[in-house]
């Protein structure tokens, strides 16, 4: 019989539970319930100056109109390009540089062609660009409309950077925007669109300067503390009473489960939400420490692949997954109590867990759950992290042989905004 291997694509590395592969399909559950707890706050924002930077190219490019030969290029982004360009291309800035979205392909294209193109830039970048990752949080703030036009907080927010930078009327600070403003648009005008500025070093590092992450000037600090604790119609829920825990931890103890536990403490009209987080986040743990440890257990099966069904009497395995049909019960209960929209959801897309099963059995039934997610995530769906040898049997591709965690019963598998909350109070205090 011939042997034929499995095929190899490139392996996506886990960084963080949002824009990771998903194989078993919980991130869209704990993305809408973290949405909830913290309103327009993404897990991948880190430098909450990137509102600033917003605001900045908002007023800049008011005025300017989009490539008409180019659909995807409106000026917000052409801004995007300058700014991301300007602190790799800093000295003193790049080498430190942490928490800016782009910043990986920003290299290639500056080593390989020297600008910034919609060919050398992300593809996607109203999704992972810093406009992108910050978009929803500066709308509910108030400081961008849905165009990303300026709106009455912008100018707020701009006028206290300006002041920071002793730019005390408006005349002092259309000197500097008159230069940004000339390299925005020649940048939209070229053909195709890049950035193309006719800059001095020396430009490029004042801008590089005026918007690095971690520049923020006391009275722009001022604003952007003020927009995040607001408790009017632009509250973000959670967000001004996790703030307020901060001094409490240090970066060695603070993590998700600590924060939920003052939560709780705190906020008893949330503690419906704070339940079916909490319940939610058990059974995506047994969920996931089980699939991980059958990724482990298939690294070193020979070419014969994995029999999955032999976990059934492997305790570290059997340990793992024990009682997953009462973590779906109470899951599903305590979403039930919150959102009967989400528990529906829950219940479609995990019931192969509701009944008590063996242990051998949940091996397999985790493997064919897998396999459900990753054929709904296309219409062609996505291959699965194996490939199947026989009934029970599977083979694991060699790209996802990497970065398996060890199982961890006692924490979250998924992200509810704290660390994000953490870097904005830690930049601005």
């Amino acid at each position: 019989m011939t042997l034929v291997l499995p095929a190899l694509t490139a392996f996506d590395p886990e960084t963080s539970s949002e824009g990771t592969l998903d194989p078993l399909g919980l991130y869209l559950i704990a993305d809408q319930l973290a949405t909830k707890l913290v309103p327009a706050v993404r897990e991948r924002m880190q430098r909450i100056r990137f509102l600033t930077v917003m605001a900045v190219g908002a007023v800049l490019s008011e005025e300017l109109e989009s490539n008409a030969e180019s659909n995807e290029c409106e000026p917000w982004l052409v801004w995007e390009w300058l700014v991301v360009e300007a602190l790799l291309r800093s000295p003193t800035i790049a080498p430190e540089l942490r928490g800016v979205p782009g910043t990986l392909v920003t290299k290639r294209a500056l080593t390989s062609h020297q600008y910034l193109d919609e060919l050398s830039y992300l593809k996607t970048p109203r999704i992972f660009g810093f406009h992108g990752v910050y978009k929803r949080l500066a709308i509910h703030l108030g400081l961008v409309d849905v165009q990303m036009s300026p709106l009455s907080s912008a100018e707020e927010l701009v006028q206290a950077w300006a002041r920071d930078h002793g730019w005390l009327t408006r005349q002092d600070a259309d000197q500097v925007f008159d230069v940004w403003r000339t390299g925005l648009r020649r940048s939209l005008e070229a053909t195709p669109p890049r950035t193309y500025t006719y800059w001095s070093g020396e430009k490029w590092e004042q801008l590089a300067q005026a918007m690095r992450p971690d520049g923020a000037g006391k009275h722009e600090k001022k604003v952007l503390s003020r927009l995040l604790l607001n408790n009017d119609h632009r509250s973000l829920g959670a967000l001004s009473t996790i703030w307020s825990l901060q001094e409490e931890f240090d970066d060695d103890n603070y993590c998700e489960e600590s924060v939920f536990a003052e939560l709780k403490a705190r906020l008893p009209n949330l503690l419906p939400l704070l339940d079916a987080i909490t319940f939610y986040e058990a059974f995506c743990r047994k969920l996931t420490d089980g699939f991980n440890l059958i990724r482990k257990y298939a690294v070193y099966a020979d070419m014969r692949g994995l029999k999955v069904t032999e976990l059934g009497v492997e305790s570290k395995f059997v340990t793992a997954v024990a009682g997953i049909s009462s973590a779906f019960e109470s899951a599903y209960a305590t979403l039930q109590a919150f959102d009967r929209r989400l528990a529906i959801e829950f219940d479609e897309r995990f019931r192969a867990f509701a009944e008590p099963m063996e242990s051998s059995e949940t091996a397999v039934a985790l493997c064919e759950h897998h396999e459900s997610i990753q054929r709904g995530k296309s219409e062609s769906g996505k291959r699965t992290w194996f490939d199947r040898l026989g009934e029970d049997r599977i083979y694991l591709r060699q790209q996802y042989r990497e970065s398996i965690s060890e199982p961890m019963p006692d924490r979250f598998v998924h992200d509810y905004r704290a660390r994000p909350i953490r870097n904005f109070y830690k930049d601005l205090r």
